[in-house]
């Protein structure tokens, strides 16, 4: 025997174990690669964890309308003439010299993650709905002629409440107090001494938070019936989506993949902008998908706030009016101002320990007739003064929450209307008024709808918009 016939099937054996250990390495280098490939490509086509985990949008990409998330009521704002926020009657946003409603604007953070415009979102709502009523005058008369009491019998609600007899929203505590609104939460006429003559808004959704009746929870289409006689932007363009008059429940649902994921135990950001200020307050509330979109069915589940979170958002890069006293525009492109004393309201509400948050945007008076102290604030006559508009225009009702504001701004353009807007007050089209919302910890997974409701205190409205969102545990 040879040292061949004994090195020979030793030779044969080490080289098969190499090459088993070659194609193994290869093959796991193999899997190492396509594994590599996937992760990149899913981190690629994820979507940001800000996106899946808050609200609709984040705090960087965001008239009374809810913008965040983007509600159903804006359904139109894929047709041509909404394109950039143009508008055949009223833009929501480019107005009030921010742009024009003929020509559009940059619509910043009130545009959708589509970068779509908010179309007729701003035109859904409620009128004649008072405080100690049963229905609203729209859902009671389909031929009503809104009108009110003197000395300003052209502003709904005004010392007027649209019912002849007493009655509650169900389930409501009985008798019901004509007001039950802490007196620190009013938006508007602070002088006047609660329940007498010039206690003008007494009888107005606000002045008893969530207790009004509502003619549908996400909204009417122009607030009325095309039959009905009421005054102001009591307006919409009919469509192939929605006509005048039509309920916002019965809507489409937002397709699937264009919904915020909330997440149960966490807090969802959630914001709305104003076009009419109105003053008075608002909620967030959810109701079950597969359940009809009742009123009822979202006074069960209203959300509370995270107090130390509402904030100022600007959606216009050049922030109107600024002064030395305004803060520098982060690289970002977006101003945000934290409300330094935001006020929420958890006593007097319906449901009865439910919290609302009043607008902390303070309103320019009109005019001051009928109220109490005429003389109390500067423009005794509001935005009907001799000095309007411009800075010493208007009666500003309680103190603006940004300190560089000096009173009503020029505007120019179509779209311009009666009290126009300061740098934060009044009709306040440029940005949007950010909060969180905590999500119950035991919510059940599954698909919702969120109602943002708005109680009005100058007027006898009720705004409202709806959204659909997820919810993971």
């Amino acid at each position: 025997i040879t040292l061949h016939h004994v090195l020979y099937p030793v030779y044969l054996f080490v080289s098969a174990i190499d090459l088993y250990f070659s194609v193994y390495i290869y093959c796991i280098f193999r899997m190492h690669s396509l594994f590599l490939f996937f992760f990149f490509f899913l981190m690629i086509r994820r979507p940001p964890r800000s996106t899946l985990s808050s609200s609709s949008a984040a705090s960087d990409v965001y008239k009374r309308q809810l913008y965040h998330p983007t509600p159903r009521n804006a359904m139109d704002n894929v047709l041509p003439e909404y394109a950039g926020g143009k508008s055949p009657t009223q833009g929501c946003t480019c107005t009030n010299g921010n742009g024009d409603l003929t020509q559009g604007c940059d619509l910043g953070n009130r545009a959708t993650v589509d970068g779509l415009s908010d179309g007729q979102a701003c035109l859904w709502w409620s009128q004649g709905c008072s405080i100690g009523c049963d229905k609203c005058m729209t859902e009671i008369d389909k031929d009503w002629t809104a009108s009110a009491a003197p000395p300003q019998a052209g502003k709904i609600g005004f010392r007027t409440r649209y019912c002849n007899a007493s009655f509650n929203s169900a389930g409501a505590p009985s008798p019901m107090m004509s007001s039950t609104l802490p007196k620190e939460a009013w938006t508007l006429n602070l002088n006047a001494i609660e329940g007498s003559e010039q206690d003008s808004y007494r009888y107005n959704p606000w002045r008893a938070p969530g207790y009004a009746p509502i003619v549908d929870p996400c909204g009417q289409a122009g607030g009325k019936l095309s039959s009905q006689h009421i005054g102001g932007d009591s307006i919409f363009t009919d469509n192939k989506f929605a006509s005048m008059g039509d309920l916002g429940s019965n809507l489409p649902a937002t397709p699937t993949d264009k919904r915020p994921r909330w997440v149960a135990g966490a807090n969802a950001k959630v914001a709305w902008g104003p076009l009419y200020n109105h003053g008075g307050g608002y909620q967030y509330r959810l109701c079950p998908a597969g359940e009809p979109l009742t009123e009822r069915c979202f006074q069960k589940m209203p959300l509370e706030f995270d107090r130390t979170k509402q904030t100022m958002v600007w959606n216009t890069r050049e922030i109107p009016g600024a002064t030395s006293k305004t803060p520098v525009v982060p690289p970002n492109q977006t101003l945000r101002w934290p409300v330094p004393h935001p006020v929420f309201v958890d006593n007097g509400t319906w449901p009865i320990g439910s919290s609302w948050a009043r607008d902390p945007i303070p309103r320019i008076n009109d005019n001051n007739l009928g109220l109490a102290d005429p003389e109390s604030c500067p423009g005794p006559k509001g935005t009907d003064g001799p000095d309007c508009p411009g800075p010493h225009c208007g009666c500003l009702q309680f103190e603006p929450p940004c300190p560089w504001d000096e009173g009503q701004l020029n505007c120019t353009g179509a779209g311009c209307h009666g009290n126009g807007m300061g740098s934060c007050s009044s009709d306040w089209v440029v940005g949007l008024i950010e909060d969180e919302v905590k999500i119950p910890e035991d919510l059940a997974a599954g698909e919702y709808v969120l109602s943002w409701r708005w109680d009005a205190e100058e007027t006898a409205q009720i705004w409202a918009n709806c959204a659909d969102v997820i919810v993971t545990n």
